[in-house]
């Protein structure tokens, strides 16, 4: 644990300098350059100025909408939908390809017969609250390309009617029981069972007794078109404030998949063809967000708003603290030491809990954000403690603009989950307060 203290003044020599800045903060985009450690070279006495002084200034902090970025092919899938009592609801969707493995081959007689057809999904997690969910399955009508890049708010067309057999719709997940087929002692890992309309699988199984070209190969079945997949999602689209989640499935898991069960007319052995998600499948999230009446709105729409409260959500938007008074630090200072406290609104046992871990970046002229530190979630504190001492170098020493920083959630899981933070802004009524300490030695 990193506990912040305020600079000690007492030096031993009364020619060093310790000037202490306590900053409130606010962002803005980021740095030309990566930063570079300072610190290391041996200090000369007489080269140092004998002032100090300690001053307090005004931040700024507020959240950019950040909505455009890839949601194909991430590490998780997305699907449900939560009403956040604080940012809003949330809804989200995935589209998918499936495929075959290897060759299907499956004589016309005797004639396959279909037993069930069911659509496996492994959980990965969620994010809100395990309360009941209608889910809907649609074939695709349109086709996806794996090399293509596909956005949160893409859609596809779709056809015919929702293939969810009523008795399974509704479910209320569970992401940590087991399940156990009949007939099969060994357990399989958390998921999402949807039992499929068996109409739609005894097509599968005559075009397979027809023999299909589709169901040569791999290659085949998807460059065929014969089915261009799924979109799954959920009809409860606008749950009541504090209700909903949004589940996670890992689609590249082997438990995944589209099972057809059936047996052949007038056998009583039970047989399976499976359909898989791999690499040469597209896949990609939709969610789709909606603030209305909350006021990460107001934040959004004008970044004076973010004063008391700003906000970093998945899929959507970033926080963001600038501290331009940085800049009246003598060029000719070393920074020992610059230490960002960002407190977080948030009580323990809350369904809407923090990212664990922080990224923070710069953005740079072509709008690309870049990390370059990460800091993790301290509960005691309930606040990320972020060390800035290279950056607020570079910007001292002039080699980096002050353009503030950014603070997301991890760049691996921004858009395949639901997360989000809640930071207390400079003007919050709580008494903990974003600040910038830092600590410098300042050269003739």
């Amino acid at each position: 644990m990193m506990n912040l203290k305020k600079p000690n003044n007492n030096w031993r020599k009364a020619i060093l300098l310790s000037a202490c800045f306590v900053l409130t903060l606010s962002v803005l985009p980021g740095c030309k350059k990566t930063s570079s450690p300072y610190g290391s070279e041996a200090l000369s006495v007489e080269d140092l100025l004998a002032s100090g002084g300690k001053d307090t200034f005004q931040l700024k902090t507020y959240s950019v909408l950040e909505d455009t970025l890839n949601t194909d092919n991430q590490n998780f899938a997305t699907l449900g939908a939560y009403h956040d009592p604080k940012l809003g609801i949330v809804n989200a969707s995935f589209y998918t390809q499936f495929t075959i493995s290897g060759a299907i081959n499956m004589e016309a007689a005797p004639a396959p017969v279909i037993d069930s057809v069911v659509l496996s999904l492994n959980y990965g997690g969620y994010y809100g609250k395990l309360d009941p969910q209608k889910f809907e399955v649609y074939e695709l009508d349109e086709e996806l390309d794996v090399n293509a890049d596909y956005k949160r708010n893409t859609t596809k067309n779709i056809m015919g009617s929702d293939l969810v057999d009523p008795a399974s719709a509704t479910q209320t997940p569970n992401t940590t029981a087991k399940v156990v087929l009949a007939n099969d002692t060994t357990p399989l890992n958390p998921q999402l069972r949807l039992k499929l309309d068996n109409a739609f699988g005894q097509q599968f199984l005559d075009d397979m007794a027809a023999g299909n070209a589709a169901f040569t190969s791999t290659s085949n079945f998807l460059s065929s078109g014969y089915f261009k997949g799924f979109r799954i999602n959920v009809s409860n689209a606008s749950p009541a404030k504090g209700k909903g989640a949004v589940l996670y499935f890992r689609l590249d898991n082997a438990q995944t998949k589209l099972t057809i069960y059936y047996k052949l007319s007038g056998d009583t052995i039970p047989k399976e063809v499976p359909l898989i998600i791999n690499g040469t499948c597209a896949d990609f999230n939709h969610v789709e967000v909606n603030h209305s009446g909350y006021h990460i709105a107001d934040v959004l729409a004008n970044p004076l708003n973010g004063q008391s409260q700003f906000y970093t959500q998945s899929f959507d938007s970033r926080a963001v603290v600038e501290f331009p008074t940085v800049n009246n630090i003598n060029s000719k200072s070393l920074i020992n030491n610059a230490l960002l406290y960002i407190p977080v609104a948030y009580q323990n046992g809350d369904f809407y809990y923090p990212s664990v871990l922080l990224e923070v970046g710069y953005k740079t002229d072509s709008g690309e954000i870049i990390t370059f530190k990460t800091a993790n979630y301290d509960n005691n504190q309930k606040a990320f403690i972020v060390d800035l001492r290279d950056y607020v170098q570079d910007i001292v020493s002039g080699k980096a603009e002050n353009r503030g920083v950014y603070l997301f959630q991890s760049s691996l899981y921004f858009n395949c989950t639901a997360e989000r933070i809640v930071f207390n802004g400079p003007l919050s009524p709580y008494k903990t307060r974003p600040k910038l300490v830092v600590k410098y030695t300042e050269f003739k």
